[in-house]
């Protein structure tokens, strides 16, 4: 029975202009009426979005003629539509007649909880486990049953900002429906999920004009109730993350000074993949690219299990370390670090140490200052030349990767120019390259300019 719902419908009066609403108590979501009245021949209504932080469903307008004692009296009402699932005030409203401004009373609304139906239809609410920590999984189960013929059946879903909720899957019963969701918390406390509603729709057929031969089919709605579930949300250690999961990475051990490395990251297990983070990559004397991290999820055993895969790009010039990548996990009982292994790397062609020689004791004798002047005369006559091979060499490079430039697709190109990112103006032409080949832009790319960048940095 609720009874106790439907009270008489209260007024407040101010003057020319007076408030009413169809209810002051009401359940979850259920529509309130709030009827603005004014009396007066010129009357301006307020037209807002919102009542008391809830959207307006609908509005309507209706003119009145009062005939009293002979006197004909004219009053215009507007109607405005809200559904809240709180405890309300509706503000004081401010409506212009003839002129003049009048305030309406605030009016408070109050939303009870209601108690689960029982009967020939139930809505059922269960939960695989109602401790839980915060990113744990668990399997949310709506289950509608009927004894009797139903039309058709609208039932809510679940809500509560504190949860991740994901419908997986939908089961048709001989005697109802069940849905399954997944739950994941999302912040520690204590929180409650329902009541939720279900509507049930039963075709009318009604006699017109009381003759059979003139019928009308409507649809009656009939509104029950689930029981509510009390979940209980506890906290995890610090920069851990709910889970079990192991991480793997590949690379190449082995490369050529100033060429790309990709490295391979790969996390995959089960448990709160909705709060990783993305991970990171530094290396010492070593430009470092790292792309969108990419996750694919499904449900296995009741739990949110998946992978995420994330890229980098290494570029060198001496041997370095890809170090380990580190994911501190929490299962319920313990907590452990999960790390890959690291990955030394040889550089080929890479930069070498400079180690300064030890000092030469000079020898004051006639013999050894020959020797050194007939060394000195040998090492100019090789450093020309060396310096010739060297020059004719650069030039013979320099027309090389001029041809390369011109030849090369934006892929090619980038790989070409990631060497010389240290130059800004490469550095931005780098950029416009990597939003091209990976987030699908457009940027138009300069060759000629690319190549003009190369021989003023020659003539420097």
């Amino acid at each position: 029975m609720r009874i106790f719902l439907f009270l008489m419908p209260l007024i407040v009066f101010a003057a020319n202009l007076h408030i009413q609403v169809n209810k002051t108590k009401i359940l979850p979501n259920e529509e309130v009426l709030i009827t603005l009245t004014a009396k007066g021949k010129e009357i301006e209504f307020p037209n807002p979005s919102k009542i008391a932080g809830y959207p307006v469903l609908g509005t309507s307008i209706n003119n009145n003629i009062m005939v009293i004692n002979g006197e004909v009296k004219e009053s215009v009402s507007k109607t405005f539509v809200i559904a809240p699932d709180k405890n309300i005030t509706i503000p004081s409203f401010n409506v212009k007649i003839d002129g003049k401004i009048y305030k309406t009373k605030p009016v408070k609304i109050e939303v009870v909880s209601p108690k689960q139906t029982k009967g020939d239809y139930e809505l059922d609410l269960n939960i695989s486990k109602k401790n839980l920590y915060i990113g744990e999984s668990a399997i949310l189960r709506i289950k509608f049953t009927k004894q009797k013929n139903i039309d058709t059946v609208q039932i809510q879903s679940p809500e509560n900002e504190n949860f991740y909720l994901k419908e997986i899957s939908k089961q048709n019963l001989p005697n109802g429906i069940e849905y399954d969701f997944l739950i994941i918390p999302q912040k520690a406390g204590d929180f409650t999920i329902g009541p939720i509603s279900a509507k049930i729709g039963h075709l009318i057929k009604e006699k017109l004009f009381g003759d059979p031969f003139f019928t009308m089919t409507s649809m009656k709605y009939q509104t029950i109730y689930s029981n509510k579930l009390n979940i209980k949300v506890k906290p995890i250690p610090k920069d851990s993350v709910f889970g079990d999961f192991n991480i793997s990475v590949k690379a190449n051990n082995v490369v050529e000074a100033n060429k790309p490395n990709n490295v391979y990251l790969k996390l995959s297990g089960c448990g709160d993949f909705l709060d990783m983070k993305e991970f990171d990559l530094k290396i010492k004397n070593a430009s470092v690219y790292k792309n969108i991290p990419s996750l694919k999820t499904y449900i296995k055993n009741q739990k949110l299990c998946g992978t995420l895969e994330q890229n980098f790009t290494v570029i060198s010039d001496t041997n370095y370390t890809i170090g380990a990548f580190k994911l501190k996990e929490f299962n319920g009982t313990s907590l452990k670090t999960v790390s890959s292994k690291p990955i030394n790397v040889y550089v080929k062609g890479g930069a070498v140490k400079k180690t300064t020689p030890p000092p030469i004791k000079q020898q004051k004798s006639q013999n050894s200052n020959k020797i050194i002047f007939i060394a000195f005369i040998i090492g100019m006559v090789i450093g020309g030349t060396l310096v010739y091979l060297i020059f004719k060499i650069n030039l013979n490079r320099q027309a090389d990767i001029y041809q390369k430039i011109k030849k090369a697709n934006q892929k090619e190109l980038f790989n070409l120019l990631i060497p010389y990112s240290n130059i800004p103006e490469i550095k931005e032409i780098l950029l416009k390259l990597e939003d091209n080949i990976y987030k699908n832009a457009n940027h138009k790319i300069n060759k000629k300019e690319i190549i003009k960048i190369f021989k003023n940095l020659k003539e420097d």
